[in-house]
């Protein structure tokens, strides 16, 4: 009971408090007039003052985010061009190293085709060889 009290409450009574906030007031003045409310008065060199200062602002705030831009940039850049330098230095030092290997390997392959593996005088030679040791080992064990 007592929370919906406090709850018509305030919906009764909160507009009013946003609402007694006080409103931003212009009126134009001739001099010798009374000013209807009690504020700072403002001139019209006073108002173009206040806003050409504003204006600057909002220049020297843009300037200065055009500079930063312009910096990032720039480091952006330097970073993708030291970055496709590394990959052109690895990219050549792979190539000199495939260019290497495929030079062994092609010299590689001229010395073994300059010496043929034929070798077969050298099997011949050493099953006769083998065959008449092992027969000699037989009969000596077998006396």
């Amino acid at each position: 009971m007592m929370t919906k009290i406090i709850s018509i409450f305030l919906i009764c009574f909160l507009p009013t408090v946003t609402m007694a906030e006080e409103l931003p007031q212009i009126t134009p003045l001739n001099k010798y007039q009374k000013a209807p409310f009690s504020g700072i008065l403002y001139n019209s060199a006073a108002v173009a003052e206040s806003i050409a200062q504003r204006e600057a602002l909002i220049e020297q705030h843009k300037l200065n985010l055009q500079i930063l831009e312009d910096q990032l940039k720039i480091q952006c850049n330097l970073s993708l061009e030291n970055l496709q330098a590394d990959l052109d230095a690895c990219n050549n030092r792979y190539d000199q190293m495939v260019t290497i290997k495929d030079n062994q390997i092609k010299n590689l392959q001229e010395i073994a085709l300059e010496r043929p593996n034929n070798h077969s005088i050298w099997w011949l030679g050493g099953g006769i060889l083998s065959g008449v040791l092992i027969t000699v080992g037989i009969v000596y064990a077998v006396k």
